[in-house]
């Protein structure tokens, strides 16, 4: 049975059913909570932390929803049994040969990712590196063109 994605920068990831809220952020923060299979947690981890945009896809891998401008908490839970999805199991055949089913939780380690809107300093630190990633740009310009500049 196919699980729910997310795509954080180039990598997929497949999550729990139905842990998935950060297209919704009325609360400030929202979590996910992705099942780690052959990842290793330090690499969600760096992952998560160098990305801000989420996008959501169904168990059928179609794109509900995307999601830019978030920021990864970097409070990352770890839990080893976690429910992942409910899947119908046949436990045997009843009258007349008609298959008898109950509904058994799939469990499996996931790490709760939590995400939240940015804040104002959030702001003002991308804003400084841009303003000195432009300085260097025009420093290396300037070298490049042997202008000389008079700091004040």
């Amino acid at each position: 049975m196919n699980n729910e994605k997310i795509k954080v920068g180039e990598i997929t990831y497949s999550i729990a059913t139905g842990s998935c809220s950060l297209n919704d952020l009325s609360g400030n923060t929202a979590k996910v909570a992705i099942i780690i299979g052959s990842n290793k947690i330090e690499d969600i981890h760096k992952n998560l932390s160098q990305n801000s945009t989420v996008i959501k896809y169904s168990a059928d891998g179609v794109e509900e929803w995307r999601q830019g401008n978030l920021v990864y908490t970097g409070l990352p839970i770890f839990n080893p049994s976690f429910p992942v999805r409910i899947e119908q199991v046949q436990t045997g055949t009843g009258d007349e040969g008609k298959p008898i089913y109950k509904y058994e939780e799939i469990m499996d380690a996931v790490l709760i990712a939590e995400y939240r809107t940015p804040n104002i300093q959030d702001e003002l630190k991308a804003q400084r590196e841009q303003i000195n990633d432009l300085t260097a740009q025009v420093a290396y310009l300037q070298m490049m063109n042997g202008i000389t500049a008079e700091v004040e």
